[in-house]
């Protein structure tokens, strides 16, 4: 699912627990998984409905660096849950619910984390696939959101295990709708194929294996926490930032784009400390600042992606992606 559901009627609520249940099949997490996921999305989107009155929810499956997850997302503009930890207690759902109360939220996840407040309540759920691992305790997330008017989206990211750490890569296919989303799938797919040569070498090969085509823009990030150290590769507009104990570090950006023969791209090195964010996004988002991206901190991967997709305030008219990592060793 790749745009983002509105959440204002209890025939909403019906769609979102069908979504959820196909991503998860099409996820290979099985039947008994999907019938989980139907449930959860059934739970956060009824209480979208009974705490804010409308929201927004998006179920979608994330490749991992060994397996798949389905990630189910959900946030509203409403006051917050004020009895939050009464609502966590089973049977707590309130009469249009699925009476099993937001304790079983986190029970039926393999991980649910939750930001509610006066400005309103995210919720971000992950559910993993038998074969999910995290080598070195690389926790590896992202979402999309296709442009308004298509069904597919131009973004694309990847991730795989190797070297003993993981690399993730990020992509974006120049303009939007089906020629794009093919075009950040290659470039997306390349960078994670036989991914033996650095970043920069990679992105170098392909640019010669894509010359002439649509192309678009791409960053790589190869992570190591055995050294520790983080390489970064880069060609377009394609954002990077670390955060760090509340510190922000940008990293920087090469103008050009694969498809281009003169386009070259560059490359970074950069120390890894335990518990570092490290996130990627398309230009489908603003320039994230400063204290937007300090209140990512302390948040798991797919969270710091929930809350920036959910910040509407930064989208463009574009595909948006976003994909994150954090080491918690």
């Amino acid at each position: 699912m790749l745009e983002l559901l509105d959440i204002t009627t209890r025939a909403d609520v019906a769609i979102a627990r069908q979504h959820a249940r196909a991503e998860a099949l099409q996820a290979g997490l099985g039947a008994d998984t999907a019938e989980e996921l139907a449930i959860v999305a059934t739970e956060l989107t009824t209480n979208i409905l009974k705490y804010a009155d409308e929201g927004f929810f998006i179920a979608q499956a994330m490749p991992q660096p060994r397996g798949h997850s389905v990630a189910l997302v959900a946030y509203d503009r409403g006051p917050g849950i004020s009895n939050f930890d009464l609502m966590r207690q089973d049977r707590q759902s309130g009469g249009a619910g699925a009476g099993i109360g937001i304790g079983a939220i986190e029970r039926l996840s393999d991980r649910a984390e939750v930001v509610t407040g006066p400005t309103g309540t995210i919720w971000a759920c992950r559910f993993d696939g038998p074969e999910v691992e995290r080598p070195q305790g690389l926790d590896v997330a992202g979402l999309r959101r296709s442009h308004p008017t298509e069904t597919v989206c131009g973004d694309a990211w990847a991730t795989l295990a190797h070297r003993g750490g993981v690399r993730l890569a990020l992509s974006d296919g120049m303009g939007h709708g089906m020629s794009a989303a093919e075009a950040g799938q290659a470039m997306a797919q390349g960078a994670v194929r036989r991914p033996l040569e650095t970043p920069r070498e990679k992105i170098s090969q392909l640019v010669e294996e894509l010359k002439g085509s649509r192309g678009g823009v791409i960053s790589i990030l190869d992570l190591h926490p055995d050294i520790p150290r983080m390489d970064y590769g880069n060609l377009g507009n394609i954002s990077c930032f670390r955060l760090r104990r509340g510190e922000v570090k940008r990293l920087v950006t090469r103008d050009g784009y694969v498809g281009s023969a003169i386009s070259r791209p560059m490359e970074e090195q950069l120390d890894l400390e335990p518990n570092d964010l490290v996130v990627l996004h398309s230009d489908g988002l603003r320039t994230v600042n400063g204290d937007v991206a300090q209140s990512l901190s302390g948040h798991s991967a797919l969270m710091a992606s929930a809350l920036l997709l959910a910040r509407h305030d930064l989208h463009r008219s574009d595909d948006i992606s976003v994909a994150a990592v954090r080491w918690s060793p």
